[in-house]
């Protein structure tokens, strides 16, 4: 009986599994093609996704070992995207129209990027690069300094994730009313929920923006945008009417900010 041949005996070869993120249809169908193409036998795309709230639940649910990510899209960018990714998370390749956002996304120190449009070789390289730095198993130490840098750097933009009986809420930042103190503790409200965090009343101030949010003592941060008519009170206070029918009480020094703010 003869043996078997050592290509009959071998194992099947396992593919990385990538993720395609870019708000751009035609962008996405152009490298899922190149993928397919140039790349069928080291990669298998498991799936796409045109906005990065639709691409954080995808990566959860497929567990891509590679993601191309757009730097550049409405809501959630690139860069935010890969500050809120779940664990385990992926090598990172970023693709971008613009130099600017590339050279923002390498100096931040990105795993690596495409500049579009940019051919098969380039791709391969990329890919390449990838696979010789160990791709999803060395993804989290790799992308660690990156993190470290946006979650320092930029603010939180749409939704404040916010963590409930162990599960992380995206909160749209549009519904938000209110934050303020309460035993030591930073309760967040919305017109019909409130949500105990572990942030400090400082450290939302400085994410949220500071058009919108208003700190009105030491003790509330109010949402604008929520806020419908202004009454004066003793002492050269404010009181605001919340579209809610709430009252907030704004301290004398925070009055004289928000009456210039507002140039009444």
């Amino acid at each position: 009986m003869s043996n078997p041949s050592s290509a009959d005996s071998a194992s099947p070869k396992t593919l990385a599994r990538a993720l395609v993120v870019d708000d751009e249809q035609p962008a996405r169908a152009r490298l899922i093609r190149m993928l397919r193409e140039g790349l069928s036998d080291r990669i298998e795309v498991v799936g796409e996704a045109n906005d990065g709230v639709s691409a954080l639940a995808m990566l959860a649910e497929h567990e891509p070992d590679l993601l191309f990510l757009d730097v550049q899209m409405p809501q959630m960018d690139g860069l935010e995207l890969v500050a809120r990714m779940p664990h385990p998370q992926p090598y990172v390749i970023f693709t971008t129209a613009h130099d600017r956002y590339a050279l923002d996304a390498f100096d931040a120190g990105a795993i690596d990027y495409l500049l579009k449009p940019f051919d098969q070789s380039r791709l391969l390289k990329a890919v390449s690069r990838a696979e010789a730095r160990g791709m999803g198993e060395r993804a989290g130490e790799l992308l660690a300094p990156l993190i470290a840098k946006v979650r320092e750097a930029r603010p939180l933009s749409d939704r404040l994730p916010v963590t409930v009986s162990g599960r992380v809420l995206l909160v749209p930042v549009q519904d938000i009313s209110h934050c303020t103190v309460e035993h030591e503790l930073v309760v967040v409200y919305t017109r019909t929920q409130s949500y105990t965090t572990d942030y400090t009343l400082a450290s939302l101030e400085s994410r949220l923006d500071a058009s919108r949010f208003f700190r009105a003592h030491r003790a509330l941060l109010v949402n604008l945008d929520h806020v419908g008519a202004i009454d004066d009170l003793p002492g050269g206070r404010a009181l605001l009417l919340t579209d809610t029918g709430l009252k907030l009480v704004v301290s004398r020094q925070a009055s004289r900010k928000l009456r210039a703010l507002l140039g009444v």
